[in-house]
């Protein structure tokens, strides 16, 4: 079972305004994708960067080219995007553009893994992880974590017994959780991974929006990991890029090789142009500072609203985790919450294996277009967890089950 209890330090604790009562209103509102909030300068941005581009003559090149790798200057631009978090000596070698974390996890699912293998994970971990695992024909296994993540200990066991391949891993805002594990703990994954020959693939999804992040395991240990960051999440959904770094340049060669006369992964050269542009400019710096305010607003308003419960959360999160308090359960609340006009993400949709879950729910606070529509169904949840289940979900409802 994974711990409920909150970490958050309390200095980083946002005071939540106080919200309405607004549950007249009927639009639904949807907290199941993990997508950035579209913010204000965005637009603006965008425009100002294809100027540029256009001025430096380079967009005629950007739409009928493109390397398989990405272009020198795409991973120069996703070198400094990265350099936040893993400093400024990244090896452009080593860096591969891609369009999209899933695209990136299913080129090193297969150059890592292999059909058959086994990658571990966190118990709960990424929505889209076991359908890209049916894809690539590997098998999950989960290992179990508390409130700091993975625990050492059960990522050797798995490692002692054999036939393990990799371990995927989320430690920063983990998804679902939000549990942001401790540097120890990542320097003893690091430990284990190199003991065993076990190589991480590290999903940094959030770690450019925490205010105050840990060092990736990447920094602490290059030689056995493998870096995922998309610019999805701190910069905007439609972006579909990400960057992997590998260990080595060679080993960047090696998982190159398979797919570079392919075209599915690829990223689209005037995306990484934009996001190159972006972060000489600042530009980029200032957007995801942007979308982490308008996070740190929407959880305020969360933890105004249903902090009293339990709710879990994390600086730089666009997802906050809801352990369900007696009598509810996960069928009753997301069956009840549809019907109050919310959508939501129970547990077991984030389950890897068929281990039992907690009894909480996930919900995503950056994908109501607007802040006022989150505060909506937030007070939607509130009012909801007010009463009791009603008595109707004990019997069968035509209402469909999105746990």
């Amino acid at each position: 079972m994974i711990p409920v209890a909150d970490t958050t330090p309390a200095s980083m604790q946002i005071q939540a305004p106080q919200i309405s009562e607004p549950l007249h209103e009927s639009s639904l509102v949807d907290f199941t994708r993990s997508l950035p909030p579209a913010v204000p300068r965005l637009d603006a941005e965008l425009a100002r960067a294809i100027d540029r581009l256009r001025s430096e003559h380079d967009l005629d090149r950007l739409i009928h080219g493109g390397a398989a790798r990405g272009s020198s200057s795409g991973r120069l631009g996703g070198a400094r995007y990265l350099a936040p978090r893993l400093g400024d000596a990244i090896d452009i070698e080593c860096i591969l553009t891609t369009n999209g974390t899933q695209s990136a996890l299913l080129i090193l699912f297969h150059h890592l893994v292999g059909k058959g293998g086994r990658l571990l994970t966190e118990r709960l971990s990424y929505g889209a992880l076991r359908e890209l695992a049916g894809i690539a024909g590997i098998e999950l296994a989960g290992l179990d974590v508390d409130g700091d993540g993975i625990l050492p200990e059960s990522f050797e066991r798995a490692c002692r017994k054999g036939g393990v391949r990799a371990l995927y891993c989320n430690p920063t805002v983990q998804n679902p959780t939000t549990a942001i594990m401790p540097l120890s703990r990542r320097v003893a994954l690091a430990d284990i991974s190199r003991r065993y020959g076990v190589p991480i693939i590290e999903d940094d999804a959030l770690g450019r929006l925490h205010p105050d992040a840990t060092a990736p395991i990447a920094k602490i240990a290059p030689d056995v990991v493998w870096y995922v960051m998309s610019a999805t999440k701190g910069l905007a959904h439609g972006l579909r890029l990400a960057y992997v770094v590998a260990p080595s340049r060679a080993q960047c060669d090696s998982a190159l090789a398979p797919v570079e006369r392919l075209s599915f992964w690829t990223a689209a050269p005037l995306l990484t142009a934009v996001v190159a542009s972006w972060t000489l400019s600042g530009a980029a710096d200032l957007i995801s500072e942007a979308i982490r305010e308008e996070n740190a607003a929407r959880e305020a308003i969360a933890r105004g609203a249903l902090g009293q419960i339990g709710l879990i959360s994390k600086p730089g999160s666009m997802h906050v985790w809801l352990p369900l308090p007696a009598p509810w359960t996960c069928d009753s609340f997301v069956r009840s919450a549809v019907a109050a006009g919310v959508l939501l993400r129970s547990a077991e949709h984030f389950a890897v294996d068929n281990q039992p879950v907690p009894n909480a729910v996930r919900l995503s606070l950056s994908t109501p277009s607007s802040r006022r529509a989150a505060e909506v169904g937030i007070a939607r949840l509130a009012a909801l967890l007010d009463r009791r289940p009603a008595a109707e979900y004990q019997e069968e409802r035509s209402v469909p089950n999105p746990c």
